[in-house]
């Protein structure tokens, strides 16, 4: 199985498979195998059997994903040793192809400006992607449109 991890859109990629995070939740893990330090989640994912939870140390700067079966019984883990950068930089076109009304209606104005901002590749305010992030499942049950910003 090879896993790679693309850091800046938290994408998972299981043996080519992209999975999206389905929460950016920082919470504790557990401890780093190589130093014995705090390990915290970066993104959750999950696939058909299983949730896979990216998890970073805050000492070794080690990354792992962190397998887990749908009842959230520990199934094992590895060091995620290969990273990407997802290619398919489509996330400009996809805001625009939305309605305006159906972003305002989730998001602020200063949250979609930064998304706007990050999917230009310009500078944007971190604190208001970040809070749009948490906002991306909302909107896709509402609308049926999954953002990856």
């Amino acid at each position: 199985m090879v896993i790679r991890y693309d850091i800046e859109k938290n994408v998972l990629q299981i043996d080519g498979n992209d999975l999206y995070p389905q929460s950016l939740d920082e919470n504790f893990i557990g401890l780093c195998n190589n130093c014995n330090a705090d390990v915290a989640s970066l993104s959750y994912h999950s696939n058909a059997e299983n949730t896979i939870v990216v998890a970073k140390c805050g000492s070794c700067k080690t990354i792992y994903s962190i397998v887990y079966d749908k009842d959230w019984n520990w199934q094992g883990e590895e060091a995620i040793t290969q990273f990407f950068k997802l290619k398919d930089s489509n996330d400009l076109r996809i805001l625009d192809s939305i309605d305006k009304k159906k972003l305002a209606t989730v998001f602020t104005p200063a949250e979609t400006t930064a998304m706007y901002a990050k999917a230009r590749g310009e500078k944007y305010v971190r604190q208001y992607l970040y809070r749009a992030r948490k906002k991306y499942t909302d909107f896709k049950e509402l609308f049926d449109v999954q953002l990856n910003i």
